[in-house]
């Protein structure tokens, strides 16, 4: 391996840690151009492949040593000059937890969205993939229910974005339709099998009730480890579980042949208790490791009177 690979490894082994455990930011200042230039490709295909606002990077930002995490809603709300869009991003900044990724998105301009009037957007990065948060120029979100049609250009952003795992239709009383990819497009839905059309799933919510509910289910809370004592296995009766187990196995046939048809009814029915312990010993034989599976085979062929 070379040495620019070896550097380029290094370098985005350093990113990876900082963005997943944070800390200070890598300093790639000490990188040849080449090698940087590597890098940041790099960290640009990872940002667009894992669904995750890790990274966001600013070119008027000329302080910063490496890659930023990313911008807040409090610090969008400092620069917001709309007197909507700072209420909606105080209201993220009030519900979201503290240190979610919040940044512009630019995925409006490059669609037709008849119905749709964005007149502003973000982004609010989690671990399960993006949120994308239009503000609507519709004063209620009542009037928005009411028309199902855009679902159909919604669905495009969905299948160009599959990032994105939900998009939060936001509107000028602060309420909010929150939408995900099922809602936008046809689906068959089971037991009936019918397909079921475009539709609303989820009822008219306040924006950041809606929004940290939904980030609530896609970030699982996990409970914390058990401790594992040691020295505290149980010990196991191996002729006791082998000889339920062959018990069992010999029940189940005997059933069967309650419904069997002459020869195999006889067969099965007069299965009893020698077949279950002989069963058993072959079992404990194989744990201990006193017969091999293939002898064992052999042996079940013997007692069921095969050739």
């Amino acid at each position: 391996m070379s040495e620019t690979s070896d550097q380029v490894q290094d370098a985005v082994a350093r990113w990876l840690e900082y963005s997943e455990l944070g800390g200070r930011p890598p300093d790639f200042s000490d990188l040849a151009p080449e090698v940087r230039n590597q890098v940041d490709e790099i960290i640009a295909m990872l940002d667009q492949t894992e669904g995750i606002a890790l990274r966001t990077a600013y070119p008027d930002d000329e302080t910063a040593a490496g890659p930023s995490p990313g911008r807040s809603a409090a610090q969008l709300l400092q620069t917001a000059s709309a007197e909507p869009d700072r209420d909606l991003l105080y209201e993220l900044g009030a519900w979201l937890p503290p240190g979610t990724p919040v940044d512009v998105d630019g995925a409006p301009s490059g669609f037709s969205l008849p119905g749709l009037p964005v007149v502003a957007s973000w982004t609010v990065g989690t671990t399960g993939g993006r949120v994308r948060v239009w503000r609507i120029d519709v004063p209620a979100a009542t009037e928005l229910e009411r028309d199902t049609s855009h679902l159909v250009s919604l669905d495009r952003v969905f299948r160009a974005f599959s990032e994105t795992a939900a998009i939060c239709l936001v509107c000028g009383d602060l309420n909010c339709l929150l939408l995900e990819p099922q809602d936008c497009a046809p689906v068959i839905e089971v037991p009936a099998g019918g397909v079921t059309p475009r539709r609303y799933r989820r009822p008219i919510q306040a924006l950041g009730e809606a929004l940290s509910a939904y980030i609530r289910e896609l970030i699982p809370a996990w409970e914390a480890l058990p401790r594992f004592e040691t020295g505290s296995a149980h010990a196991l009766d191996v002729s006791a579980l082998a000889a339920e187990a062959a018990g069992g196995a010999v029940g189940i046939q005997k059933a069967l042949g309650v419904r069997a048809r002459y020869p195999k009814k006889e067969v099965l029915s007069a299965l009893g208790e020698p077949e279950a312990t002989a069963l058993a010993q072959m079992a404990i034989s194989l744990y201990e490791g006193r017969n091999t599976a293939e002898e064992v085979a052999a042996q079940l062929r013997k007692l069921a009177g095969a050739p």
